[in-house]
């Protein structure tokens, strides 16, 4: 058994961290007998493909990754970095029908569940391959169009043409992938007559270089980069058959496809959203008819958080999910239009897991009174308080059967890593499916950070994480400050990743006390926390992230006079505001992969929080780093990857510039090809070796 009591940087650049690697990609077969999952070899990366017998009461490798390595294409490895996958193996799979899909290695495997795969021959450079759901044909897109094999003759027959580069049939655009979680651009109807799809326009959309200074040649890869401000893809949805022919095109009703769903009646529904997101709009297509049906629409400000919580019910009515009241809850809509909220009006709704129709019940993952735990809660669609199914301090999630009368849970805790269990509802007792026999904290030679609530700068309650060194010291202790700042992120959690930092847990060891705190505008707690950041990055995280320094010089054994920050993308970004905009408090900081000026940055995720730069036009201002170049006072180290087609090297490079104008010291280290996720040991090490060393020399 490995401990961690004296880390070193190989321990901390090894992925994937103790204790977190457990069962992923969790499905249910269709008759709930099985459940399928991923999960990874030991001190591996490479996933394989598990299933668990519900009747036996026992696991069996179903199988290994079919083909002989890894290999990605290029759309495909930008697909991984907007999915953030790091693992390898199989990645992805499909049990439809009895019938098995894994794509792997560039190739398309298929068979029966418990027979040897085979390779898909017509399926070569298949991009986002999906079953149909009676198991006997898989649809996919190449070379931007759509196409569908049938398994028993090989044939393939392409839906749609016309592709070229910047204009493809089934795939999401950029913006979409990125920032609005959705990763597909077609959808098979259940009954596998019709496939919706989205065809994405990028042509006008101006192609942002990024050079592989490393390659031999040296190559340019391009990419439609939609900048704030700028015309985004345009994008329109339409239907086909499966079997081919001409395509419905159906008309749009607002600037962001957000998500489509069939319904029981076999109708599309589209939820579109305006340019600055704040107007949702559920729409009804009919197969044929190009008109569009609005179902209804929802006003949210300051923004629209899009999810993946509508529900069509065979009854007409409609379940999902607003923020209306500042934090998320279920309403159920009939058919009439009358609506009504479930559940209580405390705590808050994270996502819907599950519906089950015939006993009217809807189960979703939330908190009640502490959000950093989530537990699994069941609302009566008749309505009265929710129950909470989960009572166990810490984080809960659940994969349910479509039936939704079996679940599989994962439970972990600072102190425990997961455990993967199988629940009845309605019955008493659990199965265990997975369990990391010793990995506690303890065990490992971990101390679990403390969880506590402070003040924010205006009173608001946040919570923080501190982990402290186990060594005791009558001397004061220097402090570093792990953040990450933005939305979209929750830092603190009572979950056992939060004690798997071992970046973290290192730093402690060397004598640092290491603080996360969760300020305003994070996830997690609904959009009336987040919305206080709007139009204003830069400001009121930052008054937080003061507010939790200035906590801890009080409470805790910290020299105010020796503070560190790091973090990486907006932590990024709110490592250089710390050191520009509170010179007093940050004495050094590690910038990863920052956002220097956020004109620079996609239009989805910007204007969402931002607006337009003309209106915001001071909000921008303010939020640009590399023209306050001459406030830097403390130490600086920038990481950034050369080929990051996120935030890209520009961000950086401007404030390199600026820095260098202004006559300021700094250090740089340049990944040259690294994207925005830093992937493989050699580099992780890397960049923990830099950042840890820069703070303990700095700070």
């Amino acid at each position: 058994m490995v401990r961690y009591s004296q880390l070193t940087l190989d321990q901390i650049a090894t992925f994937p961290p103790p204790g977190t690697a457990g069962p992923q990609s969790l499905q249910f077969l269709e008759d709930a007998g099985a459940v399928a999952y991923l999960l990874p070899r030991e001190e591996s990366t490479t996933l394989d493909l598990w299933l668990y017998d519900l009747n036996a009461n026992e696991s069996r490798l179903l199988t290994k990754p079919p083909g002989e390595d890894d290999a990605y294409s290029l759309e495909e490895e930008l697909r991984r970095e907007r999915s953030r996958q790091a693992w390898g193996g199989i990645t992805s799979y499909q049990i439809t029908g009895g019938t098995l899909l894994v794509p792997h290695g560039g190739q398309l495997w298929h068979g029966r569940v418990g027979q040897p795969l085979m390779a898909l021959q017509n399926a070569a450079d298949a991009v986002d391959p999906r079953l149909f759901p009676d198991g006997r044909r898989v649809a996919f897109v190449r070379e931007g169009d759509l196409h569908v094999l049938d398994l028993a003759t090989g044939e393939v027959q392409a839906l749609t043409t016309g592709a070229e580069p910047g204009f493809t049939h089934g795939l999401a655009e950029y913006a979409a992938q990125e920032e609005l979680g959705r990763p597909e651009g077609y959808w098979i109807r259940p009954d596998g007559a019709i496939i919706a799809y989205a065809e994405a326009d990028e042509r006008h959309v101006p192609l942002y270089p990024i050079s592989h200074q490393t390659g031999d040649p040296v190559w340019v890869e391009e990419h439609r980069y939609p900048l704030v401000g700028a015309e985004n893809a345009r994008v329109r949805l339409g239907t086909v058959s499966a079997a081919g022919g001409e395509t419905t095109w159906y008309e749009s009703a607002g600037e962001y496809l957000a998500r489509a769903v069939w319904t029981p009646s076999g109708d599309l529904c589209a939820i579109w959203l305006d340019r600055l997101q704040r107007r949702a709009v559920w729409v009804l297509y009919r197969p044929g008819e190009p008109k569009a049906h609005p179902l209804f629409s929802e006003e949210s400000a300051p923004w629209y958080n899009v999810n993946d919580d509508t529900r069509f019910l065979k009854t007409g009515e409609i379940l999902y999910s607003s923020e209306r009241t500042g934090v998320r809850r279920l309403y159920l809509r009939s058919a009439d239009g009358a609506e009504r909220a479930l559940g209580s009006d405390a705590g808050n709704v994270n996502a819907l897991l599950a519906l089950d129709e015939d006993r009217r019940v809807a189960y979703y993952l939330g908190w009640d009174d502490d959000p950093t735990q989530r537990h699994i809660f069941a609302a009566a669609l008749a309505g009265g308080a929710a129950e909470r199914m989960t009572h166990a301090p810490g984080w809960h999630a659940a994969t349910f059967s479509e039936d939704a009368r079996t679940y599989v849970e994962r439970f972990s805790s600072p102190e425990h890593p997961a455990v993967t269990v199988l629940r009845r509802i309605g019955a008493a007792g659990e199965t265990v499916i997975h369990t990391q026999d010793g990995f506690s904290a303890q065990e490992l030679g971990l101390v679990p950070p403390e969880i506590v609530r402070i003040p924010g700068a205006d009173g608001t309650p946040l919570y923080g994480a501190i982990y402290r060194p186990t060594t005791p010291s009558a001397d004061k202790l220097p402090l570093v400050v792990s953040v990450y700042g933005g939305t979209h992120a929750q830092m603190v959690t009572r979950a056992w990743e939060l004690t798997a930092d071992l970046e973290a847990q290192y730093m402690a060891q060397q004598g640092y006390v290491v603080w996360k705190l969760d300020g305003r505008g994070s996830y997690g707690r609904g959009l009336a926390f987040e919305a206080p950041l709007f139009e204003r990055f830069g400001t009121v995280e930052l008054d937080d992230q003061v507010a939790g320094v200035r906590y801890l010089a009080q409470h805790e054994n910290v020299d105010p006079q020796r503070v560190g920050i790091y973090g990486w993308s907006y932590g990024g970004f709110m490592t250089l505001t710390a050191l520009l905009k509170a010179p007093d408090v940050f004495k050094a900081g590690v910038a990863g992969a920052p956002v220097t000026d956020f004109r620079w940055y996609d239009t989805a995720y910007t204007e969402r929080y931002m607006g337009l730069p003309g209106p915001n036009k001071d909000g921008y201002d303010g939020a640009a780093l590399w023209p306050l170049a001459d406030r830097l006072r403390g130490d600086l180290l920038i990481i950034h990857g050369l080929v990051d087609e996120n935030v890209h090297f520009r961000h950086s490079a401007r404030m390199i510039s600026a820095l260098i104008e202004a006559d300021r010291p700094f250090e740089v280290q340049v990944l040259p090809e690294s994207r925005h996720s830093v992937r493989g040991i050699a580099l992780k090490r890397k960049v923990a070796e830099s950042r840890t060393g820069f703070l303990k020399e700095h700070v």
